[in-house]
């Protein structure tokens, strides 16, 4: 572990030991590729972490701090829950970790702009801004899941009995942006309810020295350190490099390139972009529709994702679209008998499968038997 933080230190040229608001504006413009001067509130703010512009779905939202009762994870700090008001339940979650030295609120702007489109949006903090880990932030994600399951099973939150607890994208900027793809591969029963991830200029510490015995602190990026098969949006600088030349290897472009080929994936490389080109609004829309697809199964989403931003100057993916037919639980491209089987094994067998759960209720029961009954009748 000590070598672990030795080694952040110098791979962040003694970047700031505060958050990029504690900073005055002389110094919060010569961190500029960190950290941007706000001329409206005099103050200086985290560059990427935002969601780039003021949340614009169609709800309001309000937030759940834990003095409001929201639980205190021990693998994170400062948990604040938004969910949207009016939306229609059940909620499905994106979590949010910021990047280096920032703490929960930098990731505000993001959790707003998700809460105003129909999904409760939780950020957190890592415990320590400055030395906690890569894989320490990813274990505060999965904390963060089981803290939004356990809302929703509080009688007295608003949100009590709303919240899908199946159904999860785990996300975050810079440092965050890594631990979501570290989090993809732990060891840890949550992993099993993340439906997607989303990287915002993420960068990424593995410390192995058997794999990267020929790297400096034995630090490198391999296929083995990103195997996953859940579907992971990469959002990436042109010349990010340029401003980290220490993570050489260790950026966005690489996480993408180490990805599985057989795992869904998608890099969007912003023109021209550093390290906060995540602030950009193709990127903002790109996570909505991310989160949209994979959560909510919105087959438009899907489509609109496939469309090459104009301010791309790479844009890869191994995403495909494909209209799904309501009540084909076996994917034969046939409603039949066989899927009316297979939906009343769910439920026989307690589990849950999105295809089978045609009400979007959050679970697999009678009604979903129901109306596939009703749909081969009706054929």
């Amino acid at each position: 572990m000590k070598k672990l933080i030795a080694t952040l230190f110098f791979i962040t040229t003694s970047f700031l030991y505060a958050e990029c608001s504690d900073l005055n504006q002389a110094d919060c413009l010569y961190w500029s590729y960190y950290c941007e001067w706000n001329e409206e509130t005099n103050q200086c703010q985290e560059i990427g972490g935002g969601g780039g512009g003021e949340a614009d779905g169609p709800y309001s939202y309000q937030v759940i701090t834990e003095s409001d009762g929201l639980r205190n994870g021990p693998l994170y700090r400062d948990g604040r829950l938004y969910y949207p008001v009016d939306a229609v339940a059940p909620f499905k979650s994106v979590i949010l970790t910021p990047g280096f030295g920032g703490g929960s609120t930098t990731m505000s702007d993001w959790a707003e702009f998700f809460a105003s489109w129909g999904f409760t949006a939780m950020i957190i903090g890592p415990n320590d801004e400055i030395n906690d880990s890569h894989q320490m932030r990813a274990e505060g994600l999965l904390d963060a899941i089981e803290t939004i399951k356990e809302e929703n099973l509080r009688i007295n939150s608003p949100v009590y009995d709303m919240i899908d607890s199946n159904s999860f994208v785990v996300a975050g900027y810079s440092m965050g942006g890594g631990a979501s793809q570290i989090a993809l591969t732990l060891d840890n029963p949550n992993v099993e309810f993340i439906k997607g991830a989303i990287a915002l200029n993420p960068t990424i510490i593995v410390e192995d020295c058997d794999l990267c015995a020929d790297f400096n602190y034995c630090i490198c990026l391999v296929p083995e350190f990103v195997d996953h098969d859940i579907p992971t949006l990469i959002v990436a600088g042109q010349f990010e490099l340029n401003e980290l030349e220490s993570y050489d290897g260790l950026l966005g472009q690489d996480i993408y390139a180490n990805t599985p080929d057989d795992t869904i994936k998608m890099l969007l490389e912003i023109e021209g972009g550093g390290h906060g080109s995540s602030y950009s609004e193709s990127s903002r829309y790109k996570s909505l529709y991310w989160a949209s697809y994979f959560l909510m199964e919105d087959q438009n989403a899907c489509e609109l994702l496939l469309e090459r931003p104009n301010d791309a100057s790479q844009f890869l993916t191994t995403l495909t679209c494909s209209q799904d037919l309501p009540g084909d639980i076996n994917g034969d491209t046939a409603v039949n008998v066989q899927d009316v089987i297979l939906t009343v094994n769910f439920i026989l067998q307690n589990q849950y499968d999105s295809s089978a759960d045609l009400n979007d209720d959050g679970g697999v029961n009678v009604q979903d038997v129901i109306l596939i009954m009703n749909i081969i009748l009706a054929g």
